[in-house]
C-alpha cells in the first residue's frame, strides 16, 4: 500500500516577543518568521504517530513523506526518514503559502497523479492559515472521498477504518480506498523520537527535491494587520489591610468553590 502523508514545516509564532507583533501591525509585511525554529503542526505529528504504530504491527506500507516549503523543511524531511518513512520529498518554493490551500492541494494531487498513492493523510489545519480547506480541496481534484476531524484510523487493505469526531460524538466507517484522511490530534498518541543510529544513517538519506510548480505560484497580498487587544477581566478587592483582603477574597470568591 502506497500512503502519501502531507505535512508542512511552521514557524513558531510563540517565540517572537511582543515589539515583534507591534511592529508587525505598522505596515503588510507580517512578523519576520526566517529565524524561528519550524516543526509540523500537532495534527500532522498525530498523523505520522498512527502510521508509524501500524507498520510496526506488521501493516505492510510504502510511506512518503512530502512538504512544500524551503530549506527549512529539510530537518523533519530526515526525521521522518529516521521514522521510517521510505521517501522523503520536498517540493522547494518560497512563495507565501499560508493563505493559499487550492495552490497547495493541487501541488500534492498532481504528485499523486505521477506517482500514485492509494491514501492521503494530512493534519486538519495548519497553525498559520487555519483555513481547513486543503484536504477537502485535495479530494474534489482526485474525485476521493474525504474524511476530517479523524482521531484514529485502521488499515485493513483494501479498506480503511476511520474514528471520525462529530458534533454528536465519535462515528466509525469504514472506507474503500483510495481516500483524503485529516487527522485532529486528541492527546491519546506521540510522534516517536528516533535513535542515534537513525539519525545518522538518515542524515545520508537522500532526499527528493524538485521545484514546485511555478504557473500557478499564488500571489497573495495582505491588505491590513491588526493585532486585537487581549484584556482579561478582573475584580478589585478593596480592603484596609492585607488580613481583611484575604478574608474578602475567602468569603466572596473561594469558600464557594471548595465546597465538597
Amino acid at each position: 500500500m502506497n500512503i502519501l502523508f502531507a505535512f508542512k514545516a511552521e514557524p513558531d509564532s510563540g517565540m517572537l516577543a511582543e515589539k515583534d507583533w507591534l511592529a508587525a501591525t505598522e505596515d503588510t509585511r507580517g512578523p519576520d518568521t526566517a529565524l524561528l525554529r519550524c516543526s509540523p503542526g500537532a495534527d500532522e505529528q498525530a498523523a505520522a504517530a498512527l502510521l508509524l504504530a501500524q507498520r510496526r504491527e506488521g501493516c505492510d506500507m510504502t510511506l512518503t513523506a512530502l512538504s512544500i516549503s524551503d530549506e527549512r523543511a529539510i530537518h523533519w524531511l530526515r526525521y521522518f526518514a529516521a521514522l521510517g518513512f521510505d521517501k522523503p520529498v520536498l517540493l522547494e518554493t518560497t512563495a507565501d503559502l499560508r493563505f493559499a490551500p487550492e495552490f497547495i492541494a493541487r501541488q500534492i494531487t498532481d504528485w499523486q497523479r505521477h506517482h500514485g498513492a492509494d491514501l492521503i493523510i494530512t493534519g486538519c489545519q495548519s497553525s498559520e492559515g487555519q483555513n481547513g480547506q486543503t484536504p477537502f480541496l485535495m479530494a474534489e481534484m482526485l474525485a476521493w472521498p474525504c474524511f476530517t476531524q479523524v482521531e484514529r484510523f485502521t488499515l485493513t487493505p483494501p479498506f480503511v477504518v476511520v474514528e471520525q469526531r462529530t458534533t454528536t460524538g465519535l462515528r466509525r466507517c469504514r472506507v474503500r480506498l483510495p481516500a483524503v484522511i485529516a487527522v485532529r490530534q486528541c492527546g491519546e498518541v506521540a510522534l516517536p523520537v528516533p535513535g542515534m543510529r537513525q539519525r545518522l544513517a538518515a542524515a545520508k538519506a537522500a532526499i527528493l527535491r524538485q521545484p514546485a510548480s511555478s504557473d500557478e505560484t499564488p500571489n497573495v497580498q495582505c491588505q491590513k494587520l491588526a493585532r486585537p487587544a487581549q484584556r482579561r477581566s478582573a475584580t478589585l478587592i478593596d480592603g484596609a489591610t492585607a488580613q481583611e483582603k484575604a478574608r474578602i477574597l475567602w468569603n466572596d470568591y473561594l469558600r464557594q468553590r471548595m465546597q465538597p
